[in-house]
């Protein structure tokens, strides 16, 4: 004995729109794949990032370097890097929809110089806290496009975010350039400067030298960070 089932008007209607939207969905699946979100993370080869940062003292200036920035890029559905074109794709009121999470661990980074580079590196991991907060960590809140853009050049961008240092977060804003590289690579390069006091440091004042020598409180974080997509 069959059962009979009976549908009323409106599940009539239901049942035709879900196989109308079935058929669109298969139908416009490539193009929904298009405009999939782009995830860039950390190249994970040798020396392709680099992070300096460049301070002051009473007795000379002082560089610190290190070659290891991870994290990740991620642009939002519709967002692509075409340097030929004027403006990025995928633009919303001239921001890029985008997450990044960029992560720097504190004894990556050292000295340069040719005495005693081991005292220096001491020193400052010691004014940032290091055993207690192992690395620098910056979030993106925002970014913008600052055009205009000449083609076959690096896009121009502002971003802002949160910078976090030694236990201590500030809010903190300033330019970078994304140049798109060979094989799916981008490179995102920047420069911050902070105060050592605004993240509760303070400016090391070596213990050598006559008691002479005492880092200034102003330095400037330059980067270069370079990532592959990952399909």
């Amino acid at each position: 004995m069959k059962l009979l089932v009976i549908r009323t008007p409106n599940q009539l209607r239901l049942s035709t729109a879900l196989a109308i939207l079935a058929a669109l969905v298969f139908s416009l699946g490539p193009v929904a794949r298009a405009g999939a979100q782009t995830l860039y993370k950390s190249s994970s080869q040798p020396h392709a990032s680099s992070v300096r940062v460049n301070g002051t003292s009473t007795a000379h200036d002082w560089e610190m370097e290190g070659v290891f920035i991870g994290g990740t890029l991620d642009f939002g559905a519709g967002v692509k890097l075409d340097q030929a074109q004027a403006d990025p794709a995928g633009l919303q009121d001239n921001k890029a929809p985008a997450k990044a999470h960029v992560i720097i661990p504190v004894r990556s980074i050292h000295a340069k110089v040719d005495h005693l580079p081991e005292v220096m590196d001491g020193l400052m991991q010691k004014a940032m806290k290091a055993d207690k907060f192992a690395t620098i960590e910056f979030t993106l809140t925002s970014l913008t496009f600052k055009g205009p853009h000449t083609a076959g050049k690096p896009f121009n961008f502002e971003t802002a975010g949160e910078l976090s240092i030694a236990g201590v977060t500030n809010k903190v804003s300033f330019p970078v350039t994304i140049d798109c590289l060979e094989e799916g690579k981008i490179k995102v390069s920047g420069s911050a400067p902070l105060k050592m006091t605004a993240y509760g440091i303070e400016p090391p004042a070596p213990n050598f030298g006559l008691g002479l020598m005492k880092c200034g409180d102003d330095v400037k974080i330059n980067f270069d960070w370079t990532l592959k997509e990952r399909k």
